[in-house]
């Protein structure tokens, strides 16, 4: 079955941002069904290319894309699906915008409460804590960006009690589309509570696990923003050191296909290793310089740094609309030349969360960003039958 990914409405609006504006336009799509609403737009476009076989399949009119419908997208070139042996079935789909899932997985630990370079703040002096400076910056790249990223929110420790280790309960937030209010809402609700130790080998498997059982075809992604290394190894109430567990629960996480993005907040000068190895392991690192994970120190390098991760799940991730049926059988390929399966993520393209969407990297994924690349496809090939 081959699956058409036209990238030609990947363009995406990042303006630049000003201590705070940021805005993302998603470009993760997956497939409608044949002669479908999305399959054909509201005025189906008309083919271009000459007569022949279209790389869609199907004798006639076939060219590498349709026209323009009147709903914005790209229109189809042929609506009759046609069978076709060597791939399982061929059969032209529509196009429809599938924005990423984003949980924030945001450390609330009692520290949260000091300024950036760890010293003790008494907000009245005016000093400025992190926990503030962190919940403006979430709440501005939000509120910009909510109609291209479905954001959800998580604390941890996710209660008020003292030293607490809990992360037992749902995120604060679920992730939904055009979230903005109810982020926003829960951010105020918290804004001067911080309090707990940092469990976050538990935040993770526990954010990794709700993520897990949304049914949405929708590629899914953590972003952990902590200040400290993590903790509570003994479980609730439990204060040892936890590095080895949180590092092994972000690779645990990448491995299920829900990369996680790592930000360190403040001064962090005794958690480095641990903030780079969970972002090592969670598949995302921060290219360029010694920091693997994203470092920042108030409201307009978190705003970057969000803003930057977001311009990376938005352009280069689509969305394939089902697990194909021999997962090792698919061919992805971008203007007609074939991109190879890279598991490092460093140039090619790989399998989002549960085989449902596809993600680009390296040159590949830069010649999206860029309109180089115009057409990108996946064909699904059927047992015994080798996609060429």
């Amino acid at each position: 079955m081959r699956v058409f990914l036209d990238s030609k409405i990947l363009k995406s609006a990042l303006l630049g941002l000003l201590f705070g504006g940021a805005v993302v336009t998603s470009c993760t799509f997956s497939p409608g069904p044949a002669g479908s609403a999305q399959s054909t737009g509201a005025n189906p476009g008309t083919a271009t290319g000459n007569t022949g076989t279209g790389i869609l399949g199907g004798a006639g009119n076939g060219g590498l894309t349709g026209g323009a419908g009147s709903n914005g997208m790209t229109g189809a070139a042929a609506t009759t699906p046609g069978p076709d042996g060597s791939n399982c079935g061929l059969q032209q789909y529509g196009l429809q915008n599938v924005p990423p899932d984003m949980l924030i997985v945001l450390d609330r630990s009692g520290s949260m409460n000091q300024q950036a370079d760890g010293t003790a703040c008494d907000p009245t002096t005016g000093c400025m804590q992190k926990w503030p400076q962190m919940s403006a910056g979430i709440d501005q790249v939000v509120m910009a960006t909510q109609g291209g990223i479905r954001w959800g929110l998580k604390y941890f420790p996710d209660d008020d009690m003292a030293m607490s280790c809990n992360v037992a309960g749902p995120p604060a937030v679920m992730v939904a589309p055009m979230n903005y209010t109810g982020i926003h809402g829960s951010l105020a609700m918290t804004l001067a509570n911080p309090d707990g130790r940092t469990p976050t080998a538990a935040a993770v498997m526990s954010a990794a696990t709700y993520l897990n059982g949304l049914t949405d075809p929708n590629p899914k992604y953590i972003l952990l923003a902590t200040d400290g290394e993590p903790n509570c190894a003994g479980g609730r109430g439990g204060g040892g050191n936890d590095r080895a567990g949180a590092v092994a629960a972000v690779r645990m996480s990448a491995a299920a296909g829900i990369p996680v993005y790592v930000v360190g907040i403040g001064n962090v000068t005794a958690s480095v290793t641990t903030l780079n190895m969970m972002a090592a392991a969670g598949g995302r690192p921060k290219m360029g310089g010694a920091e693997q994970y994203y470092p920042v120190s108030n409201t307009a390098d978190l705003v970057t740094a969000l803003t930057t991760i977001g311009m990376q799940i938005a352009s280069c991730s689509f969305g394939l609309g089902k697990v194909p049926p021999v997962p090792t059988n698919v061919g992805v390929y971008a203007d007609g030349t074939r991109v190879p399966q890279d598991p490092t993520h460093q140039n090619g393209w790989d399998y989002g969360a549960g085989m449902k969407s596809i993600e680009l990297f390296g040159a590949t994924c830069d010649a999206v960003k860029s309109m180089a690349t115009k057409n990108i496809q996946a064909i699904f090939g059927c047992p015994g039958q080798v996609v060429p």
